[in-house]
């Protein structure tokens, strides 16, 4: 079966993992991804020194060497509507 996100078309058979994420910098100038609950529960706290950049979803192959996939949304509507494609073209292999 094949997934199409921001129109790449993915095979499922090849993917490890996938999951969202929210892109973040900390004080010191690094960037990475955080999970969505992470991110929740630091602006929840009022946590300092955090800054989110954007979204994204992250995919992983089996292949080791291949690169992951990234694909980035500017807002967590768009993140979660794109979530929701997904899940509907997963859903639909039923």
């Amino acid at each position: 079966m094949k997934l199409i996100v921001q129109e790449s078309i993915i095979c499922l058979d090849e993917i490890n993992q996938l999951y969202p994420a929210a892109v973040i910098k900390y004080e010191d100038r690094s960037v990475t991804p955080i999970s969505l609950e992470w991110f929740d529960e630091a602006i929840g706290r009022g946590e300092k020194g955090v800054t989110l950049l954007r979204y994204a979803i992250y995919v992983h192959y089996k292949e080791k060497e291949r690169e992951p996939s990234v694909f980035f949304y500017e807002d967590r509507e768009a993140l979660e509507r794109e979530i929701g494609r997904i899940a509907d073209q997963i859903g639909s292999r039923d």
